[in-house]
């Protein structure tokens, strides 16, 4: 199982995360959050990695042309995103922005009752993005909230999502912590192919705890091997 560690503020986060061998390194380029990180920053947080193709860049354009404009000047490849509707999402992945082919996670917030317009989001989705992130939604946000994912519907999700799309991959984030690693470890590795750690791993909101990065690591390599 793939690990994603999100919202990095600083470069030994960075060191950490790659010292602990995390797939993935999430910077969030979206105002409203508190793990807010601007272009010119992440530009330089990037150039501390050693391997850049693991970033991540999370946005939520107001439309098409902003996405287009953040990434190009991100040069980041792998894109979550928390906006923008399937066609846009489709034409995005036609352009050739970076002179290479775009990853797209699609963000999408899971509330405690999947209904018809939901699953219809879902199946969208997931007929044109290479993952579907599923996190807790709080008010139509989706993200950063803090708080755990109603589960038994993550799971109802991506059984939507594998019914449309095979091969899509998904994500599990909400409140991921290494004490739901210990008791859904499992299960979330049968179902999920990666697991997205933010608030988890902090003592505040973009400040990362080195010690609980790496004991959140080897709590999933336990699991792996058990």
């Amino acid at each position: 199982m793939k690990i994603k560690i999100c919202g990095i503020t600083q470069e030994k986060d960075i060191q950490a995360c790659e010292e602990n061998n995390a797939n993935f390194i999430g910077f969030i380029n979206i105002k409203r959050s508190p793990r807010f990180v601007d272009l010119d920053k992440i530009n330089e947080l990037t150039g501390f990695m050693k391997d850049k193709d693991k970033a991540v860049l999370v946005i939520e354009p107001k439309d098409l042309n902003e996405a287009e404009n953040t990434i190009r000047e991100s040069k980041i490849s792998t894109i979550q995103l928390h906006s923008l509707s399937s066609d846009d999402i489709k034409t995005l992945k036609q352009k050739n922005l970076l002179n290479t082919s775009l990853t797209i996670i699609k963000a999408v917030g899971i509330p405690e009752k999947i209904d018809k317009s939901k699953k219809n989001e879902i199946e969208e989705y997931a007929e044109v993005c290479d993952f579907l992130l599923f996190d807790s939604q709080i008010k139509g946000k989706t993200g950063g909230t803090g708080k755990q994912i109603p589960f038994k519907q993550a799971i109802e999700a991506a059984e939507i999502s594998k019914t449309v799309n095979e091969d899509i991959k998904l994500i599990l984030a909400g409140g991921i912590n290494a004490e739901m690693i210990k008791i859904q470890g499992k299960v979330i590795e049968t179902v999920f192919d990666c697991v997205d750690v933010n608030s988890g791993v902090e003592d505040h909101p973009g400040l990362k705890n080195q010690s609980k990065i790496k004991e959140f690591m080897q709590i999933v390599k336990i699991q792996e091997d058990n």
